[in-house]
């Protein structure tokens, strides 16, 4: 991976977010094959905060490396399938492919459904949420800026695409879970990625992308808050916020706490 970024250095503020995670893992299996695992990613939600936060309600102590953009192209050649996040054992295998990493840590985190047809309803909300990423950025895509935003507004609103993918997510909801559960009536990584999808797309990152994009929509709303009112979740994000490691982006994920219903 050449020379890994230092995410930690040892300052009192840094080392309690270490500790927040070590308290954290107390609870994790300790034949768990996440024990020592490390995660790669940018440092931004993107695709790989869902597992960050699969990792932190498992209890597991991992890892969380976060790559500097610039250092990408050197690393990318040396990843199993050129792109992250990237799940390292504590044997030095390597896995990739965000949505296979994610299930992975859901079935030792009792987060993935052990019925098939509840995991199939997980699996396709995974898919649909990571496609809306997708589409999100598609909007308005080699335009100049100025139009671009207005592209991207504009897809927010009815008959757009932004809103075409916001309703069906909220229908699916409807349809399939309960209570701030979107699946069934107990967490899922399916929440996590739902929740972390959509407030990437809602935090400023696409440009255009109003924050309060997902407001019209009580189903998907009731998800995000549900998942940052998680303890361990709150603890996660607390402990970053407190360690001055936090950006902008994952600071909008952790405000999801405040919505109101």
């Amino acid at each position: 991976f050449g020379s890994s970024p230092q995410l930690h250095p040892d300052n009192s503020s840094q080392l309690m977010y270490k500790k927040t995670l070590a308290t954290m893992a107390a609870s994790a299996p300790s034949t768990s094959p996440l024990t020592g695992s490390k995660l790669t990613y940018f440092p931004m939600p993107g695709r790989g905060e869902a597992s960050r936060l699969a990792m932190a309600i498992a209890g597991v102590e991992f890892e969380d490396e976060r790559v500097p953009f610039k250092e990408w192209g050197a690393l990318k050649p040396q990843t199993p399938w050129g792109q992250m996040p990237v799940l390292t054992m504590a044997d030095g295998t390597q896995y990739g492919q965000a949505r296979s990493i994610l299930r992975f840590i859901g079935k030792f985190s009792n987060l993935y459904p052990e019925d098939p047809l509840e995991a199939l309803k997980v699996d396709s909300l995974m898919d649909a949420c990571d496609e809306f990423q997708s589409i999100t950025n598609s909007v308005g895509q080699g335009l100049p800026q100025e139009e671009k935003e207005a592209a991207r507004l504009a897809a927010c609103s009815d008959g757009g695409k932004i809103a075409a993918r916001l309703a069906q997510l909220e229908a699916f909801i409807a349809a399939n879970g309960s209570g701030g559960f979107a699946v069934g009536d107990s967490l899922s990584v399916g929440d996590l990625q739902l929740f972390a999808i959509t407030g990437m797309v809602a935090c400023g990152f696409f440009d255009g992308v109003p924050p309060t994009v997902n407001d019209p929509y009580p189903n998907i709303q009731a998800v995000r808050k549900n998942v940052a009112t998680q303890e361990a979740v709150m603890a996660y994000y607390d402990a970053r916020i407190a360690a001055g490691d936090i950006g902008d982006a994952e600071k909008f994920l952790s405000d999801s706490r405040d919505i109101a219903l």
